[in-house]
C-alpha cells in the first residue's frame, strides 16, 4: 500500500501533514473566493485573474511537497519552510484583497490572521514581527496601486483604518504566538533532552537514528553510530558518591557536546552509556580523527573538587550505517564493538562493520 508519509521519518511526515493542512485551508478559501465572484463581490470577476491565483497557490504548494518527499528541505535551517509557506500564504491573500470590492475587503483581515496562526507553534517574535511588516507594506502597497490604477473603488480613510487595525491585530496575534511558542519549546525540551546531562534523552536520539535512516535511504547520504561508556563508573559512584557521578556524567556530556560538530547528535542512551550521531560522515576507522578526539577529550576532564587523583576515560563503539538496515541493527553493531573495546582493556575505539566478529 502506498503510503503518502515518509516511513521512519515522523519529522518529515509530520511536516508533510501541515503542508497538506495549508493545502486543505486555501481550498476553503478557494472555495469563499468563487462564491464571491459568483454573487458579484470580485472587482475583477475575469475568469484569467482567477485562474492565475488558482495556478499561484497550486505551484507553491507543489514546490513545497517536492521538496519535503526529496528531503531537501532538510538541508535549510527551517525544515519546515514556515517562515516561507506563511510569505506565500500574505501574498495570496493580498492579490485576493486586491480583486475584493470595497465593501467586504475588510474580510482579509481574518485571513492574514489564519496565515499567521500556521506559526504559532515554530516562529519567534522577531519573525512574526517582520512578517508583520511585511504584511503592513503588501496591504498598503497593493492599496495605493489599485487607488491610482482604479479611482474611485478605494475609500481612502476606510483602507486607513481597515490597516491600523490590521497592524494592531497582528502585532497582538505575534506576541501571543510567541508566548505559545516559548511554551512549547520548553515542553519539548523537557521531552526530548536529558534532565541531568542536557543531551539528548533515549527516545529522542532513537528518533533521530530514524530520521538519519530515511534521508540517507533517500538521498544517499552517510551517517555513523558511536556509542560509549564510561570506564569503571561504579567503581567512582562508590568511591566518591552518587553527587559525584553526576558530576562525571555532567562533564563527559560536555566533553561529548564541545568535541562533535553542531550537526552532530549527542544522546543518553542509560546510565553511564552515550550516544553520538555523526550526521554525513562514514567512519570506517576506529582510528578517525572524530574518534580519538572524543577519546582524548573524555581523558582531558578534570574534576579537581571531587578528587585531583579522578581521572575518566570511555570506551567506544563505533558502527557506519549500511542502506536498509534497522537502526536496532546499527545499535546492536554499535553495541558489540563497545563491548570488544572493554574486553580490549578498555579507554579505546573498536570499529564493527556488517558480518564481522
Amino acid at each position: 500500500m502506498i503510503s503518502i508519509f515518509p516511513k521512519g521519518d515522523t519529522r518529515q511526515a509530520l511536516r508533510i501533514r501541515r503542508v497538506l493542512m495549508a493545502v486543505a485551508g486555501y481550498l476553503f478559501i478557494g472555495a469563499g473566493c468563487y462564491l464571491g465572484v459568483h454573487f458579484g463581490y470580485a472587482r475583477n470577476p475575469e475568469l484569467s485573474v482567477v485562474l492565475s491565483i488558482t495556478a499561484w497557490v497550486l505551484g507553491i504548494n507543489i514546490i513545497i511537497l517536492t521538496l519535503m518527499y526529496k528531503g531537501i528541505n532538510e538541508r535549510f535551517r527551517d525544515p519546515s519552510l514556515t517562515l516561507f509557506q506563511i510569505f506565500c500564504g500574505i501574498m495570496t491573500i493580498t492579490l485576493i484583497a486586491y480583486h475584493m470590492v470595497d465593501r467586504i475587503r475588510g474580510t482579509a483581515s481574518v485571513l492574514y490572521i489564519l496565515a499567521f496562526m500556521f506559526g504559532t507553534f515554530r516562529l519567534r517574535l522577531k519573525d512574526l514581527l517582520v512578517l508583520t511588516g511585511i504584511t503592513g507594506g503588501l496591504y498598503a502597497g497593493a492599496m495605493t496601486l489599485l487607488h491610482f490604477s482604479d479611482p474611485g473603488t478605494v475609500d481612502p480613510q476606510l483602507e486607513v483604518m481597515r490597516w491600523v487595525i490590521l497592524m494592531m491585530a497582528l502585532v497582538w496575534v505575534s506576541y501571543m504566538a510567541n508566548y505559545i511558542s516559548k511554551l512549547r519549546r520548553r515542553i519539548t525540551r523537557l521531552v526530548t533532552h536529558d534532565a541531568l546531562t542536557g543531551v539528548l534523552s533515549r527516545r529522542e536520539i532513537f528518533e533521530v537514528l530514524n530520521r538519519e535512516k530515511a534521508f540517507s535511504d533517500r538521498a544517499g547520504t552517510p551517517f555513523s553510530l558511536c556509542m560509549l561508556d564510561l570506564d569503571d563508573f561504579k567503581r567512582m559512584n562508590d568511591t566518591y558518591g552518587h553527587q559525584a557521578g553526576d558530576a562525571v556524567l555532567q562533564a563527559f556530556a560536555r566533553a561529548l557536546k564541545d568535541n562533535t560538530r553542531t550537526t552532530d547528535y549527542v544522546g543518553r542512551y542509560g546510565g553511564e552509556e552515550f550516544m553520538v550521531v555523526f550526521s554525513n560522515f562514514q567512519c570506517l576507522d576506529s582510528r578517525a580523527s572524530s574518534a580519538q578526539r572524543l577519546l582524548a577529550a573524555t581523558r582531558s576532564i578534570r574534576l579537581p573538587d571531587i578528587s585531583p587523583d579522578l581521572k575518566v576515560t570511555t570506551s567506544m563503539g563505533i558502527a557506519a550505517y549500511q542502506p536498509g538496515e534497522s537502526p536496532d541493527t546499527l545499535v546492536a553493531r554499535a553495541d558489540a564493538a563497545l563491548y570488544k573495546a572493554k574486553e580490549n582493556g578498555k579507554d579505546q575505539a573498536v570499529f564493527k562493520g556488517p558480518g564481522t566478529d
